[in-house]
């Protein structure tokens, strides 16, 4: 693990839990870990890939962790992405891609992408998130 300023950096942090069981970090571990999860996934192939993929099931975890860690606004984005699922998040992976199959959400996603977007280029969110890891 490379360290900067005595610190490992975030996605670092992210690279070295690959797929080990989250259920022992700490709360706040996870959650910083859930936000990687929709960052990594969002950036690379917007909400849609988001909740089709693995990532999404720790939205709930990120969606907690967000007003503290990066801000409430990105906890509404995604918090508004979520509900166009409906009441009840589905927390597994398969459900969702069958929703998103059936749903037509295709330009709610797109505004929801881009509002994401503009907020990672409003903040160095990595800077953010590094200065949650503390030892």
């Amino acid at each position: 693990m490379r360290h900067w300023m005595g610190r490992v950096g975030i996605w670092e942090f992210y690279e070295t839990l690959g797929d080990l069981p989250r259920g022992e970090l700490t709360p706040l571990r996870q959650g910083l870990a859930a936000i990687c999860d929709l960052r990594q996934e969002v950036n690379s192939g917007g909400f849609d890939s988001y909740f089709r993929y693995l990532g999404g099931d720790t939205a709930l975890v990120a969606l907690e962790a967000l007003p503290t860690v990066l801000g409430e606004e990105w906890g509404t984005v995604l918090r508004e992405a979520m509900s166009l699922f409906g009441p009840v998040y589905p927390t597994r992976q398969g459900d969702r891609e069958s929703m998103l199959d059936e749903l037509d959400v295709d330009d709610a996603l797109e505004e929801l992408d881009s509002r994401f977007f503009e907020l990672e280029g409003s903040m160095n969110a990595d800077t953010a998130m590094d200065s949650h890891l503390l030892p």
